[in-house]
């Protein structure tokens, strides 16, 4: 071995989260990096089926509620709660990686410049968005049901807007990764 090669150190294009593997935040985004997809896909599919089923239960709730006939309403009230707690969840842990991966890797958009790059730090952009206008949100519709007692109806669009596109994005994000994964085997 030359005594240069033995002093030279690592490469600067190593990953922060391989030369400290030691510490948590290391560790949880090394595993997030790897699995964290497929367990957002997984629950962004949930939580679309879930709030597809509530959609019908809800509204027939709300007819019979009119004769009297409240557990369908109950029902779908529940339904909806649910995949509020499985977005919520959803949302908690992409502006957690976000924090970790902006932290690793900087800010979005200065890397390279390829392809691959823009449309990685796009679409994360894109659901770290969705996830932060969520939990705002709903963070908001909170404090002012608390304190005013009436919401803004153009504060309720935004957040059902969100808790729609933050899955759908998730689950683009997916499919290009996926599609990326049979174009590079082929």
């Amino acid at each position: 071995m030359t005594d240069d090669a033995s002093t030279s150190g690592p490469s600067p294009e190593v990953d922060r989260a391989t030369s400290h593997p030691n510490t948590y935040s290391d560790r949880a985004y090394t595993w997030l990096s790897r699995n964290g997809l497929y367990i957002w896909a997984g629950i962004s599919i949930v939580a679309i089926a879930l709030g597809a089923l509530a959609i019908p239960l809800l509204a027939f709730g709300s007819l019979a509620a009119i004769g009297g006939e409240e557990s369908i309403l109950a029902g779908g009230t529940a339904i909806v709660l649910l995949c509020t707690v499985l977005l919520l969840g959803l949302a908690v842990v992409l502006l957690s990686y976000a924090y970790l991966e902006v932290d690793r890797r900087g800010v979005p958009f200065v890397g390279d410049g390829s392809a691959r790059t823009l449309a990685y730090d796009g679409i994360r952009t894109i659901e770290t968005v969705a996830a932060g206008t969520f939990i705002g949100g709903l963070l908001t519709m909170l404090g002012l049901a608390v304190s005013v007692g009436d919401i803004p109806t153009i504060l309720s669009v935004t957040v059902v807007a969100a808790a729609i596109g933050l899955p759908v994005t998730v689950l683009v994000h997916a499919a290009g990764h996926f599609a990326l994964f049979v174009v590079d085997t082929v």
